[in-house]
């Protein structure tokens, strides 16, 4: 379990008190639920309006748990559910992968993604040893790319109608971090 104690400067939005990460497990298929429908949460996800049942994410959540290529977690406050984020589609060889964090509508303006992602990068940088994390957003979210930057992620590029969703093609925004950006950023 990683555990994240943030202190809120003046004027910031209340951050939680404690922040864990604890690793997927099927017991958190409650807390799942009440985010991966919502479309506002999903907004961005290809999968849009296609609803998931309890079972299809259930046997999604198996796969991600036996999976030797993605690092899952849940987020909890104390022990309130929050949502998920993880390093996915790693390759072990380049030592990289892909970050994603996805927190259920109550969770958000409370500092939840910037503090578990900060969880999420120490994970792999001190605990598992890659070299690079990267996100993909579409271009049009203006908030998802503020957080990234804020973190200190740098653009990598723009993939021109990359994404499909919502009935039209969309260009998507490639951020990264090296493992060498962490250590600086934390000195």
């Amino acid at each position: 379990m990683v555990v994240y104690s943030p202190r809120t400067p003046a004027g910031w939005p209340t951050a939680p008190t404690v922040i864990r990460l604890v690793p997927l497990s099927l017991e958190h298929l409650d807390g799942v639920m009440t985010w991966v429908n919502d479309p506002e949460v999903t907004f961005y996800f290809a999968r849009l309006g296609e609803p998931i049942t309890r079972e299809e994410e259930a046997a999604f959540l198996e796969r991600l748990i036996a999976s030797k290529n993605d690092l899952i977690f849940s987020v909890f406050d104390g022990e309130e559910y929050l949502g998920q984020v993880g390093i996915s589609q790693i390759y072990w060889p380049a030592r990289n992968g892909r970050m994603a964090v996805m927190l259920a509508r109550h969770a958000w303006g409370r500092g939840v993604a910037r503090a578990a992602a900060q969880l999420l990068l120490h994970e792999a940088f001190e605990t598992h040893d890659l070299h690079k994390i990267w996100i993909i957003l579409r271009s049009d979210n203006a908030k998802g790319l503020h957080l990234w930057t804020k973190v200190g992620f740098r653009c990598e590029g723009i993939l021109r109608d990359e994404y499909f969703s919502v009935g039209r093609f969309h260009d998507m925004v490639r951020l990264a971090m090296l493992r060498s950006d962490w250590a600086a950023a934390i000195e």
